[in-house]
């Protein structure tokens, strides 16, 4: 089992965004399962943040794929490593919406990987915890991916 986590920058325009992550949605429904696929994406001000699990060669082969999607560019791996065990293996697809909020930089996420991974094994439930209480701290828009 592994873990990616990834930053990437919107490359569409704000009123675009809604229609984009339903289709972004649309898709992941379709194609993770078949893949044993899982996962967490976070939208906030023009900025994705994704966690995905699975086999690593699995993974590597989405990764290829989200790397050629136009709608976003600057595909920056904050976390690439084995983990335990999933920590989406029971979530279906959802789509939520929280208020925006102030901006979380490159540098302030690969300042948290460093201390995370620094104090602790990689645990991907630990992190994804993690991730979720940022959301609600942070307020960002999120839409769960399994």
């Amino acid at each position: 089992m592994h873990l990616i986590i990834y930053i990437s920058d919107y490359t569409g325009n704000a009123g675009q965004i809604s229609t984009d992550l339903e289709d972004i949605c649309q898709t992941a429904k379709n194609r993770n399962p078949e893949h044993d696929i899982t996962g967490l994406l976070f939208y906030h001000n023009g900025n994705f943040l994704q966690a995905i699990e699975g086999e690593k060669a699995k993974l590597e082969s989405l990764m290829a794929a989200l790397e050629r999607d136009p709608r976003h560019e600057k595909i920056t791996r904050v976390v690439d490593c084995p983990i335990a065990e999933r920590g989406f293996s029971d979530w279906n697809m959802d789509t939520f919406e929280l208020e925006e909020s102030e901006s979380i930089s490159r540098d302030t996420l690969h300042a948290y990987k460093k201390t995370f991974t620094s104090q602790m094994e990689m645990d991907s439930a630990v992190f994804i915890e993690s991730l979720k209480s940022m959301s609600q701290d942070r307020n960002l828009r999120a839409i769960v991916v399994s």
